[in-house]
């Protein structure tokens, strides 16, 4: 065998080696391509049902705030009635109970001020007495002085 012959054997052995080597390669792409086929098929069989799940809780969700929203609409307009109907009854009683208590403090004040008009006129009166009685016993120890009296 030449040297020729010898390298060709060894390049053909190397080509066979290699489509040995790139069919086993084939074979293993092979079956993970099925698996991820089957995966794949199992993900969306089981993916529908979640997705139909998830819509039923999403119109449960919905129809819940919808109730919601019709009970806060409900407080609202409770809120707005007991507002006028509290303006209402501040209005119409409110007023005439400002003006009586108003006109009862009115008549407290001049009845008590009277009462102080009287206590410092009986003071004043009071003072003016004593003061007399002072000037008439200056007077008569001055009186009784001037006669030797002794006290």
């Amino acid at each position: 065998m030449t040297g020729l012959q010898v390298v060709g054997l060894i390049f053909a052995i190397f080509v066979v080696l290699g489509a040995c080597f790139l069919g086993y390669m084939l074979m293993h792409v092979t079956e993970l391509l099925l698996t991820v086929k089957s995966t794949m098929a199992t993900l969306a069989s089981a993916a529908l049902p979640l997705l139909e799940e998830a819509e039923q809780a999403t119109k449960t969700g919905n129809a819940g705030m919808a109730k919601v929203a019709a009970i806060s609409e409900n407080i609202q307009a409770v809120t707005d009635n007991v507002s006028a109907v509290t303006a209402t009854a501040s209005a119409a009683a409110g007023s005439p109970v400002v003006k009586t208590a108003s006109y009862s403090l009115a008549v407290r004040r001049v009845i008590t001020s009277r009462r102080h008009t009287d206590l410092a006129k009986r003071l004043r009166a009071d003072l003016a007495a004593e003061r007399r009685e002072l000037r008439r016993g200056a007077r008569g120890d001055k009186n009784s002085a001037a006669r030797g009296d002794k006290g």
